[in-house]
């Protein structure tokens, strides 16, 4: 996750914003008792922040939980490929991110696997005839000191 200015939001909207960064489930009178300003005030621009899709809250796992792997691959792509490889990638439900990149990857995905069997699988059969892939580079994760801009208790 990568620090948010919200240079277009004013005031009250960053402050709202900064919370749910710290805290999704943060209730509107929390906030309101904490900004300083009404609840309902607080209600409205979340409202609006949520309806024009400026922001949005959702659940983050924590890659350390539970079973399975997470890893990060990078892909070296053709570059007429880049975006339909992107768009593939997208389609699988433990593919948990995908990104576009400079170099030398042109793409990272963040993969969430049900074991490293699968993730190996996925990467040397499903992946092989999806035209344009060149090669891949996996990077399991071990431990995660910070996630999604939360420290963990490591």
């Amino acid at each position: 996750m990568f620090s948010a200015t919200f240079d277009d939001f004013d005031e009250t909207e960053r402050a709202i914003a900064q919370r749910l960064q710290v805290d999704g489930r943060m209730s509107t009178v929390q906030m309101a008792n904490e900004i300083g300003v009404a609840e309902a005030t607080v209600r409205r621009k979340l409202q609006h922040l949520l309806s024009d899709k400026s922001i949005h809250v959702q659940l983050i796992n924590d890659p350390m939980r539970g079973s399975g792997v997470t890893a990060i691959v990078g892909f070296i792509i053709e570059r007429l490929h880049v975006d339909d490889v992107a768009r593939r990638l997208a389609t699988y439900e433990f593919v948990e991110s995908v990104y576009g990149m400079t170099a030398p990857y042109h793409l990272i995905a963040e993969i969430r696997a049900p074991s490293t069997d699968h993730l190996f699988k996925f990467l040397m059969d499903e992946l092989r005839p999806v035209e344009g892939i060149k090669n891949t580079e996996s990077f399991i994760i071990g431990r995660v000191y910070k996630h999604h801009g939360r420290r963990t208790n490591v």
